[in-house]
């Protein structure tokens, strides 16, 4: 019901590599050692499902089967943007993380961010200081408005989403 971020082990190198909303599905492998930990940013109920039961059922149940495709799919989605914004410009990465943040939680014209500009800095590949200048700049040019320190209203979908051709 709440967020999460993964992030590199051992802790004190922390470098967030994807933030979860409600209803994602992450940690699946099938390797007998993680390479990430997880990281609540808000409250949140995370289910365990031990994967040769989840399979199980999957190879039962073609709604479950579908429900982990769909999941996989949009991991490996997730993951090729990120990778392509890495290397294009502040504006661009913050505008993608908003935009794909506003999707993942039911297209809100307000984005909740339960993660600090660090986090977000972190994820993006960003300083801090450059995630903070490129939201002012966002919000001088009218595409984004701050309702709150942690709440972003998207004034303008369209105009964010041409900053990403």
């Amino acid at each position: 019901m709440g967020r999460s971020a993964l992030q590199d082990l051992p802790e004190w190198h922390a470098r967030h590599r994807a933030f979860h909303t409600s209803g994602e599905l992450f940690g699946w492998t099938d390797e007998l050692t993680h390479v990430l930990s997880i990281e609540a940013a808000t409250d949140a109920l995370v289910l365990y499902f031990k994967r040769n039961v989840l399979m199980s059922t999957a190879s039962r149940d073609h709604k479950v089967a579908n429900f982990l495709l769909r999941a996989a799919t949009s991991e490996l989605r997730c993951i090729q943007l990120h990778s392509l914004r890495i290397n294009q410009s502040a504006k661009c990465r913050v505008a993608g993380f908003l935009l794909d943040l506003s999707a993942r939680t039911g297209d809100a014209a307000d984005v909740d961010l339960p993660m600090s500009h660090q986090d977000v800095a972190d994820h993006l590949g960003l300083s801090i200081e450059t995630v903070s200048r490129t939201i002012t700049e966002l919000e001088r040019a009218c595409l984004i408005a701050r309702a709150s320190a942690r709440t972003i209203s998207l004034t303008s979908r369209a105009a964010l989403a041409r900053l990403l051709s």
